[in-house]
């Protein structure tokens, strides 16, 4: 037992005998803040010990994975490589279409090939990852004739839900906003021109006066758009046309904005969590000695009201003991 503990359960031993409301108020105030400091460390202590068991669990189930967000970044571009892959077979599909798609996959390619390079220079054993972790079906998945393998980083990212628990990955989301923003700025970009040069080609394919043709145009007019720089070379004609402008700018803007807002958080407020958590933990103090206080403003000089109060503390004491 902590020394200091002992020094005042023997002060408070020798004094049980001639206890009174004066007396008692010091000892009950210590024993409030040695308490409050003991569930404090045990607290730290357990969120210490889960998140050693986290990383564990991490390194043993998920081999060669990288962070979370970075983990489950590439799972939603593998799901929207794959449904682009679906949606190439679907019968009356016009060309421009199918050139959309396909210039939309070779960029998911580029991120692909890089993930590839990225994971293997990094492993700490790239025979393990390789063959053992389907590092050759990430290889293959870059081929655009061989996009099937895609699967296999759906199948790793289920893996990685599984293991690790949904609570457990969105607290790690959340704990790591700014990081976070960054992949899901990069997923919405994309997201954002595949949908929007999608609908701008079929809102304005019905009119002569057109000035979007080609998925090139389309791709060029929805970046210019969301970026809101607008050089106006391409432009909406139609209602329909319009109606997918107004929707590209306001998600544009917001992506943009949201994004900026994490960074600027991320870069001018690091250590608010800390300073939050200190907080916390003071509250609690000053609760309780606030309620101690009110508690011994109450209490009563005759020996009835005495002899509970110092079953009080010997129940506290216990509760140190332990």
């Amino acid at each position: 037992m902590n020394r200091s503990i002992q020094d005042l359960i023997g002060s408070y031993l020798n004094a049980k005998k001639n206890v009174g409301v004066k007396e008692l108020r010091g000892l009950e105030y210590n024993l409030i803040i040695f308490r409050v400091t003991k569930l404090k460390a045990t607290q730290e202590n357990q969120a210490s010990e889960k998140k050693r068991i986290l990383i564990e669990k991490q390194k043993d189930n998920s081999t060669d994975l990288k962070d979370l967000g970075y983990e489950i970044f590439i799972a939603m571009v593998s799901v929207l490589s794959v449904i682009n892959m679906g949606m190439l077979w679907f019968p009356g599909m016009d060309q421009n279409t199918i050139n959309l798609i396909s210039i939309m996959n070779s960029g998911l390619t580029l991120i692909f090939l890089i993930d590839f390079v990225y994971r293997f220079t990094t492993t700490d054993s790239k025979y393990r990852y390789f063959i053992k972790n389907w590092g050759w079906a990430d290889l293959l998945a870059c081929i655009p004739q061989l996009r099937i393998f895609r699967i296999f980083r759906i199948f790793k990212a289920y893996r990685l839900v599984n293991s690790m628990g949904i609570k457990a990955i969105i607290k790690h989301l959340s704990d790591n906003r700014a990081e976070t923003a960054l992949y899901i700025l990069v997923f919405s970009v994309f997201i954002i021109l595949e949908l929007g040069s999608f609908f701008i080609l079929i809102a304005e394919r019905s009119s002569s006066a057109a000035n979007i043709l080609t998925a090139s145009d389309a791709i060029w007019w929805t970046y210019v758009t969301i970026t809101t720089v607008g050089y106006g070379d391409r432009y909406p004609v139609t209602t329909a046309g319009r109606i997918v402008g107004i929707l590209v700018l306001t998600t544009g803007v917001g992506v943009f904005a949201t994004f900026a807002g994490y960074i600027s958080n991320k870069l001018l407020a690091p250590k608010e969590e800390n300073k939050g958590g200190k907080a916390d933990i003071n509250k609690v103090i000053l609760d309780k000695l606030e309620e101690l206080h009110k508690s011994i403003n109450d209490l009563k000089t005759n020996e009835k009201e005495t002899t509970l109060r110092v079953q009080q503390i010997e129940q506290m004491i216990k509760e140190i003991k332990q």
